[in-house]
């Protein structure tokens, strides 16, 4: 676990410097979480929904799984103007980045 946290430290660093400033405090629960993130979206078809309380760190742990194996996160936001209209053309660019060879 210890080598494991090593490691993760090691990217977390190479993501603040690449992307944005995030601080993480990666205790065990968290390591072990984006050891299921990264071993679900390194799969062939894997994606992941997180679903659960606003600020537990889920959006944070995701986009350093996701970095780690080189893939980008599409996150919809929903506000109280959003509407099917928005939910169709937020799955139309999902699609696209996902089916779309190039992008």
């Amino acid at each position: 676990m210890e080598h494991l946290k090593g490691i993760l430290e090691a990217k977390l660093e190479e993501y603040n410097e690449a992307v944005a400033s995030m601080n993480l405090v990666l205790f065990n629960q968290a390591i072990e979480h984006i050891s299921r993130i990264a071993r679900i979206i390194g799969l062939p078809v894997g994606s992941a929904l997180l679903v659960g309380v606003g600020g537990s760190g889920k959006q944070s742990l995701a986009k350093l799984s996701a970095f780690i194996l080189g893939q980008d996160v599409f996150r919809i936001v929903v506000t109280s103007n959003y509407n099917m209209n928005d939910l169709k053309t937020d799955i139309q660019t999902m699609f696209q980045k996902t089916g779309v060879v190039g992008t």
